[in-house]
C-alpha cells in the first residue's frame, strides 16, 4: 500500500556497548554507518570459537525508543498550526492519554529488528505520539495520530475506471493492490474490472517465460538464468497473491472500491481497526488531517501494515505535496496530524465528498470548532 512498509536491509543506530538485546543476524549488505558511538573489542577467543553456533559478530545492540509526546506544547512544536486551527486544542488535550497503540507499533517495530529486519531511521521514528482524546464538555473522542505522510496508490473502480491505462500512474507503487478495505455493490455498473482480466493474463504470460527461462538453465548453468528463474517466481507469487486468491477474485467481480487519486482516506494498521476497543477507528469512520494552515476531510479507507503509520491516499498527499506519487513520501517529517473519530462512519457507498466534508466539520465543532470553515477543504473546488 503506502509506499507501504519498507522493512529491509538499511541504515539504523547500532551500538557495540549497550542494551543486550541478544545475538542477532544482520541481514546481507545492512549498512552500519551514522552510528553515534562504536567500541570494537580484541577478543581474546579465535575466530572459530566466536562463530560458533553461527552467532553474530555483534554482541550488544542500543536502539533509542522514543516517547510518546504528551501535551498540547510539545504537538504544537510539529505542527504549529494545531492551536489555531482548532481553537478547542488545548482544551482537548487535557484528557490526553497516551494510547497502548504507540506501544504496540514501537514493540512490532523491534520485533522485526529482533529478526534481523532493519528499517531506515526514518521508518523507525515515523510516529511522535498516539492519543485517546475526549473532549470535556461533548464527549467527543478522538484518536490521535502524529506522523508523517506516506502515499497510498490502492483501489480499482470499473463505476469510474474501467480501463487498466487509468491505473498506469496508481501501479507505479511497488506496494499498489487493486483492493480497500472500504468497498460497496456494483450495484447497477455493467463495466468489468480490469484486473479481473489483468491478472490471470499477466500469471500466464510469467508462466510462459518461466519455462523459456528454465529451458535456458538446462544448457547454460551460469548465475545469470539462475537468478532470473528466481525472479519470475517471486513475480508469479506476487501476482497469485495480489489477484488471484478467491477472496480477490470475488471481490473484483461484486465490489467496488476507493480510487487513491479522487478520494480522500487514510490507512492505520490492520490490528487497529475494527477492534471493540473504546477508541479502536473502524472502516468508514471520519477523519481530520491536519497539515500546516489546513485541514483535509477523509475516512478510514483502508488498514494496512503492522508496522508503520502515517498513510494518506494519493488525493490528500498531492494536495500537500504536489510532488507526491507511489514513490515519493508527501510529508517526511512528522508534522501531520490525523484526529480519527471512532464510531462515526456512515453506509457505505460511492464517495460523497460534500457528506464528508460536512461530517468533518460537524465533528470538528463538537471538540471546540475551527478557526474558520474555509480552513476545511472542500474536495470539490480542486
Amino acid at each position: 500500500m503506502k509506499c507501504h512498509s519498507d522493512f529491509q536491509s538499511a541504515i539504523f543506530w547500532l551500538s557495540a556497548f549497550a542494551l543486550c538485546l541478544g545475538w542477532l543476524p544482520l541481514p546481507a549488505g545492512a549498512q552500519l554507518t551514522g552510528i553515534p558511538a562504536q567500541k570494537i573489542e580484541q577478543s581474546k577467543k579465535p575466530a572459530s570459537v566466536l562463530s560458533a553456533d553461527g552467532a553474530s559478530y555483534i554482541r550488544r545492540m542500543e536502539i533509542a525508543r522514543p516517547r510518546a509526546a504528551t501535551t498540547a506544547d510539545e504537538l504544537a512544536t510539529v505542527n504549529s498550526q494545531l492551536p489555531n486551527l482548532l481553537p478547542g486544542f488545548r482544551d482537548l488535550m487535557k484528557s490526553a492519554q497516551v494510547s497502548t497503540r504507540f506501544a504496540e507499533l514501537f514493540d512490532r517495530k523491534i520485533s522485526l529488528i529482533k529478526r534481523g529486519q532493519f528499517p531506515t531511521s526514518h521508518n523507525f521514528y515515523d510516529c511522535e505520539t498516539i492519543l485517546r482524546l475526549k473532549h470535556p464538555k461533548s464527549g467527543c473522542k478522538v484518536l490521535l495520530v502524529q506522523s508523517d505522510m506516506d502515499v497510498v496508490t490502492d483501489g480499482s473502480d470499473p463505476g469510474r475506471y474501467p480501463k487498466l491505462d487509468e491505473y498506469n500512474s496508481a501501479r507505479s507503487s511497488d506496494w499498489f493492490l487493486p483492493q480497500t478495505s472500504y468497498s460497496w455493490s456494483r450495484g447497477s455498473v455493467t463495466e468489468t474490472n480490469p484486473f479481473l482480466d489483468y491478472y490471470p493474463k499477466t500469471l500466464a504470460d510469467l508462466q510462459t517465460m518461466r519455462k523459456q527461462i528454465e529451458e535456458k538453465t538446462r544448457t547454460d548453468p551460469g548465475v545469470v538464468w539462475r537468478e532470473l528463474l528466481k525472479s519470475c517466481d517471486d513475480q508469479i507469487y506476487r501476482v497469485k497473491m495480489r489477484g488471484m486468491t478467491s477472496a480477490s477474485r470475488s471481490g473484483l467481480r461484486s465490489r467496488r472500491y476507493l480510487l487513491a487519486d479522487r478520494d480522500p482516506f487514510v490507512v492505520l494498521p490492520a490490528p487497529w481497526v475494527n477492534q471493540s476497543a473504546e477508541w479502536s477507528p473502524h472502516t468508514g469512520d471520519y477523519v481530520a488531517v491536519v497539515y500546516k494552515n489546513k485541514i483535509y476531510p477523509a475516512i478510514l479507507g483502508d488498514a494496512g501494515p503492522r508496522d508503520k503509520v502515517g498513510e494518506a491516499s494519493l488525493r490528500i498527499a498531492r494536495k500537500v505535496n504536489p510532488k507526491a506519487d507511489g514513490k515519493t513520501r508527501a510529508v517526511n517529517d512528522v508534522s501531520v496530524t490525523y484526529l480519527f473519530f471512532p464510531g462515526t462512519r456512515d453506509p457505505f457507498g460511492e464517495p460523497d465528498l460534500k457528506l464528508w466534508r460536512d461530517r468533518v466539520l460537524a465533528l470538528l465543532k463538537e471538540i471546540g470548532g475551527v478557526s474558520s470553515a474555509s480552513a476545511v477543504h472542500d474536495w470539490r473546488n480542486d
